[in-house]
């Protein structure tokens, strides 16, 4: 395992390399490489751990609702008996 000093010092480094640099690129190259000592430094890369599940209690099942019978379908002229779209 790599001693904790050694990985402030080298966040340290790169710190003072993104602040120094013009270029943005650098300066997110730096940030990332900040990013990674400091999972190294937690011993946890966030990306791989699996994340915790809880189970969750399912409810009763609820009444059924009453619902009033449909409105008898038309059978007269113009209506199409058992079309879907019958209102």
């Amino acid at each position: 395992m790599i001693p904790i000093e050694r990985i402030l010092e080298e966040m340290e480094r790169h710190l003072r390399a993104a602040k120094s640099a013009g270029d943005p690129a650098a300066q997110r190259e730096s940030i990332a490489a900040i990013r990674a000592l400091s999972e190294a430094a937690l011993g946890s890369r966030p990306h791989n751990r699996m994340p915790e599940v809880k189970p969750v209690p399912l409810a009763a099942p609820a009444a059924p609702h009453n619902v009033p019978p449909a409105a008898p379908k038309q059978e007269e002229d113009g209506a199409n008996g058992n079309s879907i779209f019958d209102f």
